[in-house]
């Protein structure tokens, strides 16, 4: 058996049937179902390599939480992983760098240790405090070039975004939280980092991942965008992620 996880463990990426991910984080990952949604913008896609997922997600909780609570870390050695997620609180990496950059610094440790690769969920900044988002994307490339990180940029993507089209409605009613458009946005910046493919020509549809439907013809429809909306925003997506240098790191 442990001879087997380890030849699963040392299959580079292109000979797998799956990119298996892990997301550690907050309700930034849990609204919407945000690793859900992702599978479905790659299943949109066709992709070759079915995208599977899974999530430690606990309400308000920081990298130190879950590190201190020790499930993300049983989970992270239990299975094998492409790439693992670190989301860190959503003001932390404003108010106390130093501690996100301790506790990014033992996971991704960790994350090695098992052949995975660390993807920092660079975040944005709350609705009324927009000049926030520099600091916020600072902290977050700085140590993912000191840990040679992978970076999804969503924060970035929503400032983009946002100001290509101010009507677009990201936030929840806290100014905080992901609206149904704002997760989509982050889907699609995962979707490209995972894959390293543009996003031009995913679904535009925004489903409910409730489980009490799982047919898809059941499902809600929280969003559907529309198709110059979507354009917009996979485009940015594409050169945000793609071909902007300062994010990508490796």
């Amino acid at each position: 058996m442990l001879g087997r996880q380890i030849q699963a463990n040392s299959l580079p990426v292109d000979k797998q049937q799956a990119i298996r991910v892990l997301f550690i984080g907050n309700s930034y990952t849990y609204f919407n179902d945000l690793p859900w949604l992702t599978q479905q913008l790659a299943a949109s896609a066709k992709e070759s390599k079915k995208l599977e997922t899974e999530m430690i997600v606990v309400g308000g909780a920081t990298l130190k939480n879950h590190w201190k609570r020790g499930k993300a870390l049983r989970l992270l050695k239990a299975k094998h992983w492409d790439y693992v997620v670190l989301q860190e609180q959503s003001t932390l990496p404003i108010t106390n760098p130093k501690e996100m950059y301790k506790y990014a610094t033992l996971f991704d440790t960790e994350i090695k240790r098992v052949n995975s690769q660390t993807v920092f969920y660079l975040t944005w900044a709350k609705q009324n405090k927009p000049e926030t988002q520099q600091i916020l994307t600072d902290a977050y490339i700085s140590i993912a070039k000191e840990l040679n990180a992978k970076v999804a940029p969503v924060g970035i993507a929503w400032q983009k975004i946002q100001e290509a089209n101010v009507k677009l409605n990201l936030y929840t009613s806290d100014q905080s939280h992901p609206s149904p458009i704002g997760s989509y946005i982050a889907g699609c910046v995962f979707y490209t980092a995972f894959y390293d493919k543009s996003p031009i020509g995913l679904s535009r549809r925004i489903y409910s991942s409730d489980s009490s439907t799982p047919q898809e013809n059941n499902r809600i429809e929280l969003e559907s965008l529309s198709e110059t909306d979507a354009q917009m925003i996979q485009k940015l997506v594409e050169y945000i992620v793609i071909n902007n240098s300062e994010v990508r790191i490796n």
